[in-house]
């Protein structure tokens, strides 16, 4: 290969590398740019869905709270209810005793 030949394409690979590596940060900071843009816009389009989110969560919460306080009052009667039931039980108990006793003996 010629000599002249071989420096000039030396210099052209020179130049082309030095022009690459000059424009190689324009991408990059571009790119950042468009990251930064997107997320801004991302972070105005998301604002009001977060406020729908938190409205649909505190509306769900809502009828749990509900169905839990329902849950706790009905225990409550339960736990009255089976009081009541107990003590008519015993009552009910004393007086078949007391019944026994009181009761003549028939004679056979």
């Amino acid at each position: 290969m010629n000599p002249e030949l071989r420096d000039a394409l030396h210099q052209v690979a020179t130049d082309l590398r030095v022009e690459l590596d000059q424009r190689a940060g324009e991408p990059r900071a571009e790119i950042r740019a468009a990251v930064v843009e997107m997320r801004r816009h991302l972070d105005v389009v998301a604002e009001p869905l977060r406020g729908d989110i938190r409205g649909i969560a505190e509306s769900m919460a809502l009828p749990s709270q509900r169905t839990d306080a329902r849950v706790d009052e009905q225990g409550e009667r339960a736990d009255r209810l089976e009081g009541r039931v107990l003590r008519l039980e015993v009552r009910a108990s004393s007086l078949e005793q007391n019944r026994r006793r009181n009761r003549p003996r028939r004679r056979r």
